[in-house]
């Protein structure tokens, strides 16, 4: 095996159709190194320990991780970084267990507001809006509970509503989440300025999409389809162009740290 390898990290379902989605858009990553999935829980064997393991047991010497998450707000991507030993556990009762790791981490960012995500909203807008100027566009998220995470779901929803706003011109513009939940609300103000389009901000289908956001919206008039990031093959492209940039920040960082040992003993 290659000494560097890749390790995409997603929540996990017990929906198999969830997991699919995950797999196939590993599969269709092009990156000429090897690379393989594993879920923060609910599948069997799969785990990030499990995965780990398998990776440095392979020879592995420099792991590369793409965290599969719509935002560094999600509870969970802190959760990850803890079990890596790349921050400090937070306070509180847990049952996840910190990974032994041997190589080297290179981190990768979630996905935010990456073009690649624009690009992904900006179609799933062109599939539901007819009339921009009479109706209301609203994105969902998932949202936290906890401090700092609620703040960067936050910052994350804003920037995207704002862009959105300036590129489409929608009557009005605006932002819920599940955690705190805010949807149906929010949904019943925008309707008041158009017809309220929803998108959610989801990485793949399942309950949130399927259920969470329907059953919240019941009652009121609205257009949505539910779909999420995943099929779209441009997250196959972000995982790639994730990888691409974490080994190049690598070889920066090595590149600055000789230049400035070379500085210091040169004096």
């Amino acid at each position: 095996m290659s000494k560097t390898a890749v390790l995409v990290i997603a929540h996990g379902s017990p929906d198999p159709d969830w997991l699919a989605l995950v797999e196939s858009a590993v599969q269709q990553c092009r990156i000429h190194l090897p690379i393989r999935v594993a879920y923060l829980g609910g599948v069997e064997g799969r785990s990030i320990h499990d995965e780990w393991e398998r990776l440095e047991a392979a020879g592995a010497r420099r792991i590369v991780v793409v965290p599969l998450f719509a935002t560094a707000g999600s509870n969970h991507v802190g959760e990850i970084r803890s079990m890596l030993g790349l921050d400090a556990w937070t306070t509180g009762e847990t049952e996840l267990a910190p990974v032994e790791t041997r190589a080297r981490i290179l981190w990768c960012p979630p996905l935010e507001d990456h073009p690649v995500v624009e690009q992904i909203v900006a179609q799933r807008i062109a599939e539901l809006s007819s009339e921009p100027a009479h109706e209301s566009l609203l994105l969902v998220g998932h949202g936290s509970d906890l401090p700092g995470c609620h703040e960067r779901w936050e910052k994350l929803l804003l920037r995207l509503t704002f862009r959105l706003q300036n590129r489409y011109s929608f009557t009005a513009a605006g932002y819920a989440t599940l955690r705190p939940d805010t949807l149906r609300e929010q949904a019943r103000l925008l309707a008041e300025k158009g017809e309220v389009i929803v998108l959610p901000l989801f990485v793949s289908q399942g309950y949130f999409t399927r259920r969470a956001i329907p059953e919240r919206l019941q009652g009121l008039s609205y257009r949505y389809e539910g779909s999420a990031y995943l099929p779209h093959p441009l997250i196959a492209e972000w995982i790639a162009q994730s990888i691409r940039m974490a080994l190049v920040n690598s070889q920066r960082s090595v590149y600055e740290y000789g230049r400035e040992k070379a500085v210091e003993m040169g004096r």
